[in-house]
């Protein structure tokens, strides 16, 4: 019987540890977090250690048991790295404490308090006097000088905001070509013969209908090259005349007049070859330079800040055209010669613009002309001399070309034998 009960129990305990096992499989292949799973297999592990009498160690225990083996170089690598780690030291900021500033509250006494009254007061009325100052004197300078590029600012093609730089540049300019007094002293051209070509090219300018810069340029080009050039002969002034004005016609006009034409007007005087021969001397005579200023675009910016009409404009340019031919007045600057031929022009027909007791030559025209009026009555008087003998003298190319209607028949004025052109020339003298 005890057999029988044994083996009862053995049975049953066996279907006790099927069961367990079975239900560790399972539990095993359920998904748990991995505390509660390190737990449960460190329990049956020691479980089955317990009953075996056996100790052993996990996967996992073993690998981190064992260590790695380094090479020498990765080993001494490791050795720098720890001891430079172990030499690290924290720094320890102390906190910074604020010393407390300390204010005398005590009050002033009266007498020190009206002494600093009055003298703040004295300093703002000394600086609202000098705001006061600069302040009149600003409003005054914009009165009487006008911004004469106001309503040019909508119009890209006037560039309105370099005007005043550009003109700058021209006075510059016209500083650095430069023509002397006398210079035709020494040679074998006179002043006389001077005149005479430029008579006769203002005829030609005519005739071939060119802009009106054309002909000043050819008679600065002239002046600058008998100047430099000091071995002209008669024979070849005419050449150089010529020639000046067909290397003006090719920097300033569109479509300039053939070589033939030239030769044409001389009478065949000189053949293509010469002109072309004239024309690369002059060239390397003024070194390929030929930007100097003209009286004319002087003679616009002084027309608009002086409110010219186009009479005033036109009567201006006539002047300028008898001051090309007379040798008298070529060293002037051009920025000059303009100023002195639109005050005289001005000063003969008078100014509608200006009120009574204004002077002709204003404060505005001061400012973009940079001369002041005892700078340009010297220029105004040697122009009278000049007209005041116009219809005496031989020259009379410039006094016909105005006599036109397309010039407004300004030479024929009545105003050009007015006592005031007589009394300009014996005040000068």
């Amino acid at each position: 019987m005890a057999l029988r009960n044994r083996a009862i129990n053995l049975n049953v305990a066996n279907q006790e540890n099927v069961k367990n096992v079975k239900s560790m499989a399972i539990v095993s292949g359920q998904t748990r977090r991995a505390a509660l799973g390190e737990i449960g297999n460190r329990v049956i592990v020691n479980r089955a250690n317990e009953l075996t009498g056996k100790t052993s160690q996990t996967a996992k225990d073993k690998v981190l048991q064992k260590k790695p083996v380094l090479s020498k170089q990765t080993q001494v690598k490791v050795d720098k790295l720890e001891k430079v780690v172990h030499k690290v030291q924290v720094q320890i900021i102390k906190p910074v404490v604020k010393a407390e500033i300390q204010v005398d509250n005590r009050p002033l006494p009266e007498a020190n308090k009206n002494e600093t009254d009055s003298n703040a007061n004295k300093k703002e009325t000394e600086t609202s006097n000098e705001v006061k100052k600069e302040a009149d004197s600003f409003s005054s300078d914009l009165i009487t000088i006008e911004d004469i590029d106001e309503e040019d600012r909508k119009n890209p093609i006037l560039v309105s905001v370099y005007s005043n730089d550009i003109y700058a540049h021209l006075r510059d300019l016209e500083m650095q070509f430069p023509v002397k007094k006398g210079y035709l002293q020494g040679q074998e051209v006179t002043p006389k013969m001077r005149c005479v070509l430029v008579d006769w090219l203002i005829e030609v300018h005519e005739q071939f209908h060119l802009m009106q810069e054309t002909l000043y340029m050819t008679i600065a080009i002239i002046d600058r090259f008998l100047q430099d050039f000091r071995l002209i002969t008669r024979k070849r002034l005419q050449l150089v005349g010529v020639t000046a004005m067909f290397i003006a016609s090719k920097y300033e006009e569109m479509y300039s007049p053939d070589i033939s034409d030239f030769v044409y007007i001389t009478d065949n005087a000189y053949t293509k070859s010469e002109i072309l021969q004239m024309e690369m001397i002059i060239i390397k005579t003024l070194e390929f330079s030929f930007g100097k200023p003209l009286p004319l675009h002087f003679l616009r910016r002084y027309s608009k800040a002086g409110k010219a009409l186009p009479v005033h404009h036109t009567l201006a340019k006539y002047f300028l055209e008898q001051c090309l031919v007379h040798y008298e007045v070529c060293h002037h600057p051009p920025s000059l010669i303009a100023a002195g031929a639109i005050y005289l022009s001005f000063l003969l027909l008078g100014n509608d613009n200006l009120q009574e007791g204004d002077v002709i030559w204003t404060k505005t025209l001061v400012h973009y002309s940079t001369y002041r009026t005892k700078d340009v009555l010297p220029v105004v008087q040697e122009i009278s001399a000049i007209m005041v003998n116009a219809e005496k003298s031989k020259y009379q190319a410039a006094r016909r070309k105005y006599t036109n209607s397309k010039h407004m028949k300004i030479s024929l004025r009545p105003e050009l034998k007015s006592p005031t052109l007589v009394a300009l020339v014996n005040h000068k003298n």
